[in-house]
Parts: C-alpha cells; structure tokens; sequence
C-alpha cells in the first residue's frame, strides 16, 4: 500500500479543545470562587504518562537524522495530543541522547544527555539544535544503558514507557551489548525501538534482531528525505498568528525570562529550518501539551497550577499586582479567552495550509517517504495501545516530511 503523502487534518478539532482539555501535571482541583472566571481542566493521572527517550546518532552521514529530530519532534507532538488513557489527557515526557560523537571520549562511550525527561517541548527544541555532526563511535548498547540508568523512569509498569534509537552503523559496537541492558529493560517495563536510517534495507538486520530480543518494534527510515519548498498563501497570517498567541504569555515566576526568551528563540529556529518546520511547531503549540505552566499564568491557571485568590501580590505578574481582586479575574479571563481564541484562528490557517500543499504536491508528483516522525508515531501508537491508551483517529495535523 502506497504511504499517504500527509497526516489526515483535524486541527480544529485540537485546538478547540485545547483550552478545555488541558490538564498536564494536574495536581489539584482549580479553586475558583463563583463569580470568578471559568476555567475547565481535565485531570491527568500519573498513569497517563508517556515517556520517550530519544537517542539520535550524530555522527558524519546523520545531519539529515538530526535536521528531521528537530522538525518532526512537533510532527509527533501534534500526533499525541488527543491521546487519553480512560478518561484522562496524557502527560508526554521527552529526553534525548547524542551517541556517536567525538565530542565526547570513547572512554565516556561518545555519547551524552542532552536533555533529561522534561515536558518543557521548547528545552527539548533547544537541545535539539545544539547538536552538532561529527564523526565518532557508534556505542548503541551503551548509549540504551546510559539512558535507562540515568532518566526518571516511572515505577509503575502500566506506563507507557519507551527508547528510540536511530543510526545506521552496526549494532554491536563497544563493549556494552543489547543482551546485557535486556534485564533492566524488562525491570523497567521500557520498550526498546529502533530506527535504521539509509536508503537500502543493507545493514539493517542487527537493528532489527536487537529490537525482536526486547520486544520492541524495528522501524527503516530515509533520514535525507526533504519536502519540496512549496509557499503558500497562509505562511505569513501563520507567523503573524505566532505573534498573536505568544503576546498572550503572561510570564512570571523565577525562570520565566529565559523560557519566554527560549520559546522565541525556538519558533526562529523553525521558522529558519523551513515555513514546513514552522507549520509543525504551530500544530503542536496550539494542543495541550505544548505549555509552561512553571512560567506562564495562563497555562499554570488552565493546567490547575495556580489561583488568583491564592497567589500571593509577590508572586504575581507586575501587570496583576497594581489591580483589585475583581480586575485581575476579569484581566485574566480576556487573556484566557484571547489565548484560546487565536489558537482556533491558527487551527483554521493550518487546515487550509495543509489542503493547498496537498494539491500543490499531488500536481507535483511528490513522492511519500518513512521519515522519522512516521516511526515515532507508529511505534508509540501501537505499543501504547497495548497498555490501554487511546489515540483519536482525527488528531493527525502535521506535514510527515523533513523541511
């Protein structure tokens, strides 16, 4: 069967219930008087957490790996966002690992965290564009033993919890085998994925064994794949939508300075990779699981991390602090109402962005590949299903190409 060139659209599904859907980390029940504004959270339970640890091979021949990393990491975002275990919204935990660089010491295996489990989707964005191509040694059996020692790993086994490796290099290179991590896989109740990157099957067979003896899911990916360059009419309301939704962060709280200036940061280094790259950020930065609730009050309110009433005048945005009681609610309410307004506005550009590249790629005789956020998606999908989660058949918004 001929893979689709494109994700089925269903962005405005998403992004009208973004606003009252959210609830990752939910830890409390919003406690909001009466006559304050409604804000609607859907409660997310421990066990609703997905955890992904990404280990990407950096080595010479893999800048395209690294470049398609850095685009379809929204791809796979936008994918999960409707994702629910029974009746509660997922929590979606990301780390990365960079193996196979001489950046590194083979003494140290040439390999090494980039970003422990975060839900902060721009650290990982940032972490992601640091790495940097070079040559060194590929240690995949180190690079898995790293990872499951040093992240978090939740305890419970009903938890979705998985590890993609990606390379094309042979499998058993340095001293650490698959067969010597497998017990602490199976401890850890972690699914071992891995992900061959070329243009033929060649090589690949290690990958596959290695991923068969774990009980994970071997995936073949052309990692140079490229979308054609195909403007649109929607990519300039498209940024200025971003603007729009960003002027609706009202940052605050320690920290907040360097996640407000991260996030424009990385919605250039988008925008620079390819106006594809910044559709995918947008389609993942209008679901639920793209927040700061750490730093912004509107998602730290939506998510059920704060109250007004609650909040202390020293905590508060300078822009809270010198108004009433009743004025903050009513400030609030409009820059909530404003969030979830131009995220609906944005669903709309990215639905008609999306069947104009259609036609355009159709006429155009564009070929569809497996690319690394097809792999992702899949995998995560069909695993995560075995333990009870359930993804919607409408909640495919991204381009499945690199920039």
């Amino acid at each position: 069967m001929m893979k689709p060139l494109f994700h089925s659209i269903a962005v405005a599904a998403i992004c009208c219930s973004s606003v009252n859907a959210e609830g990752p980390r939910q830890k409390m029940a919003l406690e909001f008087n009466s006559n304050e504004m409604p804000v609607n959270t859907v409660t997310s339970q421990a066990d609703a957490l997905i955890q992904i640890a990404l280990l990407v091979d950096t080595s010479g021949s893999m800048e395209g790996l690294v470049d398609q990393a850095r685009y379809q990491l929204w791809n796979v975002v936008s994918d999960l966002t409707k994702a629910k275990r029974g009746a509660n919204a997922i929590r979606l935990e990301i780390g990365v690992y960079q193996y196979g660089t001489d950046q590194v010491s083979k003494s140290n295996n040439c390999l090494r965290q980039i970003v422990a489990f975060t839900e902060d989707l721009d650290e990982v964005s940032r972490g992601l564009f640091s790495l940097h191509v070079s040559g060194g040694d590929e240690y995949c059996g180190a690079a898995i033993g790293r990872c499951l020692d040093e992240l978090q790993w939740s305890e419970d086994s009903s938890v979705y919890k998985a590890v993609f490796i990606a390379g094309n290099e042979s499998f058993d290179q340095g001293k650490t085998t698959v067969g010597e991590v497998l017990p602490t896989i199976k401890q850890k109740s972690v699914f071992l994925n891995t992900i061959y990157c070329g243009t033929k099957y060649e090589g690949r067979g290690q990958w596959d064994t290695a991923a068969k003896i774990a009980g994970g899911l071997s995936s073949f990916i052309d990692h140079n794949h490229r979308m054609p360059n195909v403007p649109t009419p929607y990519d300039g309301k498209m940024r200025e939508l971003n603007e729009e939704m960003n002027a609706t962060f009202l940052w605050y709280g320690k920290g907040a300075d360097k996640a407000a200036a991260n996030q424009g940061k990385q919605d250039r280094n988008a925008e620079k990779m390819s106006d594809h790259a910044f559709a995918a950020r947008m389609s993942a930065k209008i679901g639920h699981l793209y927040h700061h609730v750490d730093h912004d009050l509107v998602d730290a309110m939506t998510h059920g991390h704060a109250t007004l009433d609650k909040m202390p005048e020293s905590v508060m945005p300078s822009v809270l602090a010198e108004k009433s009681a009743s004025e903050r609610r009513e400030f609030m309410s409009e820059l909530i109402a404003r969030r979830k307004g131009v995220r609906r506005r944005m669903a709309e550009v990215l639905s008609l962005r999306q069947r104009f590249l259609e036609n355009e790629l159709i006429k155009r005789g564009a070929e569809a590949k497996t690319v690394l956020g097809d792999a992702l998606s899949d995998a995560i999908k069909e695993q995560a299903a075995t333990l009870g989660y359930t993804f919607s058949s409408e909640q495919k918004v991204a381009l499945r190409s690199s920039p």
